[in-house]
């Protein structure tokens, strides 16, 4: 089933699934359908030329940016990076920020102490209430487990897709923030040998009862001695923006797997025109997530860590309603996309 929405004034118009509309763009963006028309309505309205111009300005009609601390020195961030304030504060949590670099295009989370914009570098908790609470107050998923049937559709797509890039037909695959054992289900399936790390006790538990998967508990940080050379492959799927020190964190990966092992990232690119046209509204915007990508940075830091480039895509969906596949798909040939997934390959000695 089809949606087709025109702003008032015409001009503006929305075409998608009616079940995209409304589990992709409404669900993303915390919208009702009564304000996505008011959206619309306010962006019909704009003196701008372009969509994406009309849309932004209608955005910010109906959502102005959250009050922001006065200008203030930025502290370096992640990789020792100097940046300035993209956003002040973000929708979701004012005291919370965003500051940029633009040497690599690289962003990191921050809050004022009063005097200075200090690099985030404490993770929230990821317990019951991220998985399964209401996601306006806590944050993260809310009803992850009803999101199951989806998840593991995507899930074996991403094992099927790790094949086809890596030509890794078996072996050893550890994925890093493995939540309810998901993509572990569909390594099982495909005839994968596979582990699962998770910090959250919650997620670890509804993974034992759901699919019968026990996890290693903890951080990569706590238990790499431990792990070299060990595994083909690890994932670091929605994973790696939540960690303070995104090069220790590869360090640590190319220690655990075997020479010519593989690494797949999933993160949100923070070089993609949704980014730019929310703002600090933008979904990905959020608390938990310290550090945001460019294909730039994240091919920066891989590389440092001895890692070579398989297959670097992105992919993009939350704005094919209004600017159609066609833009969508260039894009994403750009690397604009508002997602990026890469993968890696561990150089042999």
């Amino acid at each position: 089933m089809n949606i087709s929405l025109l702003s008032p004034a015409g001009g503006l118009r929305y075409d998608d699934t009616a079940d995209h509309f409304e589990n992709g763009l409404l669900r993303l963006m915390n919208l009702s359908r009564e304000e996505f028309e008011r959206w619309l309505e306010l962006a019909g309205r704009s003196h701008e030329h372009g969509a994406l111009e009309r849309l932004r300005d209608g955005w910010r009609s109906l959502r102005p940016a959250p009050v922001a601390p006065a200008a203030r020195p930025v502290d370096r961030g992640p990789l020792d990076l100097q940046g300035s304030i993209l956003h002040g504060a973000i929708a979701e949590t004012p005291t919370h920020g965003i500051a940029v670099s633009t040497a690599p295009l690289h962003g990191w989370l921050v809050r004022c102490d009063g005097e200075r914009f200090v690099c985030e570098t404490e993770p929230p908790s990821y317990e019951e209430g991220y998985f399964e609470g209401e996601k306006l107050e806590a944050g993260g998923y809310g009803d992850y487990m009803a999101q199951a049937g989806w998840r593991l559709e995507k899930s074996a797509r991403q094992v099927r897709e790790m094949r086809e890039h890596t030509g890794l037909d078996a072996g050893r695959v550890l994925d890093i923030g493995s939540g309810y054992g998901y993509f572990r289900t569909a390594l099982d399936a495909a005839g994968y040998e596979h582990d699962g790390l998770e910090v959250s006790e919650f997620a670890r538990d509804v993974a034992s009862r759901a699919h019968g998967l026990t996890t290693f508990s903890g951080t990569l940080a706590e238990r790499w001695r431990e792990w070299g050379s060990r595994y083909d492959a690890v994932t670091l799927f929605d994973l790696i923006e939540h960690v303070a020190d995104p090069r220790e964190l590869l360090e640590q990966v190319a220690f655990i797997l075997r020479p010519g092992g593989v690494l797949g990232v999933k993160t949100p690119n923070l070089d993609c025109p949704e980014a730019e046209l929310f703002g600090p509204h933008y979904h990905s915007f959020k608390r938990e997530h310290l550090g945001f990508f460019s294909p730039e940075s994240l091919a920066a830091i891989a590389l440092a860590a001895g890692f070579q480039p398989l297959h670097v895509a992105t992919t993009s969906h939350l704005l094919a309603g209004f600017v159609g596949v066609r833009q969508t798909k260039a894009w994403e040939s750009e690397l604009r996309g508002a997602d990026l997934i890469a993968w890696y390959a561990l150089e042999r000695p």
